[in-house]
């Protein structure tokens, strides 16, 4: 399928997307909205897809909602589309941080407002050494809408998130790093590539334990150590049960 606001390269279970507005530096608006949701379509129908990595093109990742689009209803007060807008780019953000496959985001420049709540949509977040974040939300008198102020503090903490919140500042990719933001930087020209090696990396691993690593993690995360434990037995106890890990833990007792 063609897109106007998005590349897609697919292959070997790795679905590569790369946010490519011609015009502006990738603001998400109703359209990219849409066209992220008809790649998730493909990803949840695909029993061999295995990540996904998301970039962007023409030097920034993406400067957030799109503001010009937002301004029309603002001053049409159309709060219905306005609202709509916002629920629907909640839905796509929840929708790729509940994807069986694993998402990882490659920033590269700008990745700001509703950009950073893509980013931090994903599972894993690379920087190219040019990123930089942040939540201008609160100079435009909102509160990010898309999982920002819920998935940061569970990133970087609830003093560090409440400071970038209420600041609307602007973080480098080395304070990220620092903040535990972003797990690694890269070369910026080097980004694409880290991106390949590390779905190339996935696609050795066997690929029915990934969903049950990141549901365990993710429930664990949102519930008490006693509840997170006996959901990790179960997590095992259903991967131990694939022929495929009966293989490999002979293969591996045989040598």
């Amino acid at each position: 399928m063609e897109f106007e606001l998005i590349e897609t390269h697919i292959d070997s279970g790795h679905y590569h997307v790369t946010l490519a507005n011609p015009d502006k530096p990738n603001p998400i608006n109703s359209q990219l909205q849409s066209e992220l949701g008809t790649v998730l379509d493909d990803i949840e129908e695909d029993d061999d897809a295995i990540v996904l990595t998301m970039t962007g093109g023409g030097g920034s990742f993406a400067v957030g909602a799109d503001i010009s689009q937002m301004n029309e209803w603002f001053q049409s007060d159309d709060w219905d589309d306005l609202i709509r807008f916002f629920r629907s780019g909640q839905r796509l953000m929840d929708r790729i941080a509940d994807l069986d496959v694993v998402a990882v985001a490659g920033i590269n420049g700008y990745a700001l407002g509703g950009g950073l709540e893509l980013a931090l949509a994903a599972d894993v977040r690379i920087a190219g050494e040019s990123a930089t974040v942040g939540f201008p939300e609160v100079d435009l008198g909102m509160v990010p809408a898309w999982g920002g102020t819920q998935r940061l503090p569970r990133v970087v903490g609830e003093s560090t998130a409440k400071d970038l919140l209420v600041t609307g500042r602007h973080v480098d990719a080395d304070e990220a790093a620092e903040l535990g933001l972003v797990e690694r930087v890269v070369d910026d020209d080097v980004l694409e590539d880290t991106l390949i090696d590390y779905a190339e990396t996935l696609a050795e691993k066997p690929d029915h334990v990934l969903p049950y690593l990141l549901d365990a993690v993710e429930t664990g995360a949102e519930s008490p150590l006693e509840t997170g434990l006996s959901y990790e037995l179960l997590c095992n106890t259903l991967a131990s049960f694939d022929e495929e890990t009966s293989g490999l833990v002979a293969d591996f007792a045989e040598k």
